[in-house]
């Protein structure tokens, strides 16, 4: 796999050969800013983004495991945990905001 760098204003010029290099050649573009690398990109295919990766769910269980545990430690030491309530409070305040109060 080959991979190409370029200047970030250049590849705003080329940006449809850059994604038909990316897509059509497999190609990796590294988005360079005063010679340093700011951005990759990347086919979907490498990124495994829109597959159904295994990987992925093994690590959202393992991270709402985590949420689990830290509520167990939270509720044995007498702090009440029920942020829905909060989080309601949060967007009906925020929504009165962006509509003024309607």
């Amino acid at each position: 796999m080959t991979t190409m760098k370029i200047n970030i204003r250049e590849a705003r010029k080329r940006f449809s050969e850059i994604i038909n290099r990316v897509n059509y050649k497999g190609e990796r573009v590294v988005l360079m800013s005063r010679n340093k690398p700011k951005a990759i990109i990347v086919g979907l295919d490498e990124t495994g983004l829109f597959t159904d990766d295994p990987m992925r769910k093994a690590r959202r269980l393992l991270q709402l495991e985590q949420i689990r545990k830290i509520r167990e430690r939270l509720t044995h030491k007498g702090v009440k945990v029920d942020s829905g309530k909060d989080l309601r409070k949060l967007r009906e305040d925020r929504l009165e905001d962006f509509t003024g109060g309607h």
